[in-house]
C-alpha cells in the first residue's frame, strides 16, 4: 500500500483551515437550474458525493456574475439574490462532510452563450462560440467591475467558505489580460499594467465587499498557448505578487485558451501532470499557496508533487469524476481500488460540449468508467442494498460491457459467471490500448479484475458460450456482451476479386494477430477506429492512406482526443480522404479512391486493412430465447451503426444499466 505523506496534511488558505490539500476543482457539469434558475438536487448530490470521498476543497464552476456573462445554458446564475436560498442548501449539504466548499466567480466575454457577445475589443471567440463580438465601452467595464463585488458577497451570504476568480480559459479577465483579445488603447488595455487593472479591480472590489475574513482565489493561466500575442508564463510570474500584494490568498494556475495549441482538458496524448511546470514556476515567485492542475489522475503523483514543492495542493477533476471515494480510498492506502480516469473525455467535457452545441436537452456531464455521474441523486449504490432474490447470471464476453454489468449484478448479490472466448479479458478495449499514446484506456482493466475477484464473479477464459455450456451452467439470465465481428464493406469497393497479391486484413487479424503490413496501406474506414490504426502503422514507419465515406473524419471520438490524434498524424503526412465514393481495385493490384473532387490512383499499395463494417455477434440469442432463458444484449453486440457504439463511455453505460435491470 502507497504510503501518503503530504497529500493528507492540513493547510492554511488566509483564514480557512483545509482538512488535506486534495483538490475537487471548479468544472462546469452542465446540470440544468430549475425553472428559476437555481441549483438542483442533481448538482447538490453531485458534489455532496465528492465531498464525502473526503476531498478537502470543493468548488462550484462556472457561476456567472451578469447575465451578459453566461457560458452555457446551464451556468449557475450569481446576479441576483433569488438564486442564494437553493445554493445554501447545497453549502449545508457539502459541508456535513467536513470539506471547504467554494465558488468560481466569472464572466464568459467573448465565450458567452448569446447572439452577440462583447469583450475587450471586440475580437470574437476563437472556438466554441460562432457569435460577433463588441467592444465593452468603460460604463460596462465598472458595471461588471461590480457585479463581481456583489456576486461575492451573494456567495458569502449562502455560506461559501472561499471565492476563487475566473482569470483562465478564454473567458473575460483572461481577454483583458491577453493581448490577442485585448487591443485597447486607454486605461484598460495596451501595457501590461492596463491589461491587469480589470482583474485587480475585481479583486479589490470583491475584498471590499467580502471583508479580510472570506479567502480569495484566483485561477489564471500559466500560458494560454496561442501562437502568438498570448498571455504566457513570465506575464503569470510577473502578475503573481502583485496578485499576493492585493490581498489574494491563493493562485490555481491552469492554462490554455479554447482554439489554442494545445487544449484546455488534456486529453489522453498529453502526459500525465503536463501543467505541473506552470505552477511549479509560479510558486518561486510568491508565499501564497499554489494549486496545481492538468491530467493529474493519480494520488501517488499528487503526493509526489507537493513533496518536490511544485505546489502546495493538487487539483484532481475528472479523476474525482471518475471515483468519488479517491480521497478516502487514497488515505487509506488503497490506492489500487481507485477506478482510474482514462482521459478519454467523451463522457465528461464532450457530453456536455455537444449538448450545449445541439441546443439542449442538457442533461450534463457523464463519465466513461463511472455511468452513475450525474446520477447520484437518483441511484444510490450501497453494499446494504442488494437484491431480495440472488439469481445465476452468465455473462458472455469479457469486454468492458460485460465486466461492468458483471460488476455491477454480482454487488447486487447475483452469482455471476463470465466467459470469455480468448485468453484475457478487455475485448476490444485492449487494442485499444495497443494504439500509440492510448495504453491508459487499459487501466480500468485491472481494476476489473480486482472488483470482480471481490465480489467472488467467476472468470472463464479460452471458454465460448455455446449450447451444450448454456446447459451445463443453466443460468436464469444471460448477458450477450460478444461485440461485434468486423466486415468487408462491399457496397463501395470494386474488383475486390482482382485481388493478387495484396494483402487484405481484417482490423482485429492486424491488432490481435500483431501482424506485420507492407509498407504502403490502406485503411478503409476513418471513423476513430480507422485513424488510431493509421497512427499505429505510421508509428511504425508505412505510408499510410485513410479513406472515409463520410465528411468527417473520427466523429465519435471526443474533440479534444480528435484534435491530438489529428496533430499527430498530419505530422506524419498520412493522407485523408474524406466523401469516397467508391474505392477501385485493377487486376494489377491498381487501387483508385473516388470522391466527389475525381478520380485518384494511390500509390502502390501493399496492404489493404477494413476498419470500418461491423456486425453484432448475437448467433446465442436465438438460442438462449428457445430455451426460454431471460436475456439480455448489450455493448457492440446491441448494434454498431449508433453513434454512442463502438464506444468505451456507451459499453460500460449499457453493462451498468443491464446489471441494475437483473
Amino acid at each position: 500500500m502507497a504510503e501518503l505523506k503530504y497529500l493528507f496534511q492540513p493547510l492554511k488558505i488566509g483564514t480557512m483551515e483545509v482538512k488535506n490539500r486534495l483538490v475537487f476543482p471548479p468544472m462546469g457539469p452542465g446540470f440544468p437550474a430549475d425553472d428559476e434558475g437555481c441549483v438542483t438536487p442533481q448538482l447538490t448530490e453531485y458534489f455532496v458525493e465528492r465531498a464525502r470521498g473526503g476531498a478537502g476543497m470543493l468548488t462550484l464552476g462556472d457561476s456567472a456574475v451578469h447575465p451578459s456573462g453566461r457560458a452555457g445554458a446551464a451556468t449557475i446564475a450569481l446576479w441576483d439574490d433569488k438564486f442564494v436560498p437553493a445554493l445554501g442548501t447545497m453549502i449545508r449539504a457539502v459541508h456535513n462532510h467536513g470539506a471547504k466548499f467554494g465558488i468560481e466567480l466569472m464572466h464568459g466575454g467573448v465565450q458567452s452563450h448569446l447572439e452577440q457577445t462583447m469583450g475587450p475589443s471586440g475580437v470574437p471567440a476563437l472556438a466554441m462560440i460562432d457569435a460577433p463580438a463588441r467592444e465593452m465601452s468603460v460604463e460596462e467595464i465598472e458595471e461588471c467591475v461590480g457585479a463581481f463585488g456583489k456576486a461575492a458577497e451573494r456567495s458569502v451570504e449562502a455560506g461559501f467558505d472561499f471565492i476563487e476568480v475566473h482569470a483562465a480559459h478564454g473567458y473575460l479577465i483572461n481577454e483583458f489580460l491577453t493581448p490577442y483579445f485585448n487591443r485597447r488603447n486607454d486605461e484598460y488595455g495596451g501595457s501590461f499594467d492596463k491589461r491587469i487593472r480589470f482583474l485587480l479591480d475585481v479583486v479589490r472590489e470583491i475584498r471590499n465587499k467580502v471583508g479580510d475574513e472570506t479567502p480569495i482565489g484566483v485561477r489564471i493561466n500559466g500560458d494560454d498557448f496561442l501562437e502568438e500575442e498570448g498571455w504566457t508564463l513570465a506575464d503569470t510570474c510577473r502578475l503573481a505578487p502583485i496578485l499576493e500584494e492585493q490581498g489574494v490568498n491563493y493562485l490555481s494556475v491552469s492554462a490554455g485558451v479554447y482554439g489554442a495549441l494545445r487544449i484546455i482538458t488534456a486529453s489522453m496524448y498529453e502526459e500525465q501532470g503536463a501543467f505541473v511546470y506552470l505552477a511549479e514556476e509560479v510558486k518561486k515567485h510568491i508565499s501564497i499557496p499554489v494549486i496545481a492542475v492538468g491530467r493529474i489522475k493519480s494520488p501517488i503523483m499528487a503526493d509526489k508533487i507537493i513533496m518536490e514543492g511544485k505546489a502546495d495542493l493538487v487539483a484532481m477533476g475528472r479523476a474525482q469524476i471518475a471515483d468519488p471515494e479517491l480521497a478516502g480510498k487514497a488515505k487509506r492506502g488503497e490506492t489500487t481500488e481507485i477506478r482510474p480516469c482514462i482521459a478519454e473525455c467523451r463522457g465528461c467535457i464532450e457530453t456536455a460540449y455537444r449538448q450545449e452545441q445541439a441546443g439542449g436537452p442538457y442533461t450534463g456531464i457523464t463519465c466513461a468508467v463511472n455511468a452513475r455521474v450525474g446520477r447520484e441523486y437518483l441511484i444510490k449504490d450501497t453494499r446494504d442494498d442488494k437484491k431480495s432474490t440472488a439469481r445465476k447470471v452468465l455473462v458472455a464476453g469479457a469486454g468492458c460491457a460485460g465486466l461492468e454489468c458483471a460488476r455491477v449484478a454480482a454487488f447486487a448479490g447475483h452469482k455471476v459467471i463470465v466467459c470469455e472466448g480468448r485468453g484475457r479479458i478487455g475485448g476490444q478495449l485492449r487494442w485499444a490500448a495497443m494504439m500509440p499514446k492510448r495504453q491508459e484506456i487499459g487501466d480500468i482493466l485491472p481494476w476489473y479484475e480486482r472488483q470482480l475477484n471481490k465480489l467472488g464473479v467467476e472468470i472463464r477464459l479460452n471458454t465460448t458460450v455455446d449450447e451444450a455450456l448454456l446447459d451445463q451452467i443453466n443460468p436464469e439470465i444471460l448477458v450477450l456482451a460478444t461485440g461485434a465481428l468486423p466486415e468487408v464493406p462491399l457496397g463501395h469497393i470494386k474488383g475486390l476479386e482482382n485481388v493478387k497479391d495484396l494483402e487484405l486484413l481484417m482490423v482485429d487479424e492486424l491488432l490481435e494477430e500483431e501482424k506485420l503490413t507492407g509498407d504502403s496501406v490502406l485503411v478503409i474506414g476513418g471513423d476513430q477506429i480507422g485513424l488510431q490504426v493509421a497512427d499505429y502503422l505510421s508509428e511504425q514507419g508505412e505510408r499510410v492512406y485513410v479513406t472515409e465515406q463520410g465528411a468527417y473524419f473520427a466523429e465519435k471520438m471526443a474533440t479534444n482526443d480528435r484534435f491530438y490524434l489529428r496533430q499527430r498524424i498530419r505530422q506524419k503526412s498520412v493522407k485523408l480522404y474524406r466523401n469516397v465514393r467508391e474505392i477501385e481495385i485493377l487486376p494489377v493490384d491498381e487501387v483508385w479512391v473516388v470522391t466527389d473532387k475525381g478520380r485518384e490512383k494511390l500509390p502502390q499499395i501493399d496492404t489493404i486493412v477494413f476498419a470500418s463494417a461491423s456486425r453484432p455477434n448475437i448467433f446465442l440469442a436465438e438460442v438462449a430465447e428457445r430455451k426460454g432463458i431471460e436475456t439480455h444484449i448489450i455493448g457492440d453486440a446491441g448494434g454498431v451503426a449508433g453513434e454512442e457504439q463502438g464506444m468505451v463511455l456507451a459499453s460500460i453505460a449499457g453493462g451498468y444499466e443491464a446489471g441494475r435491470r437483473i
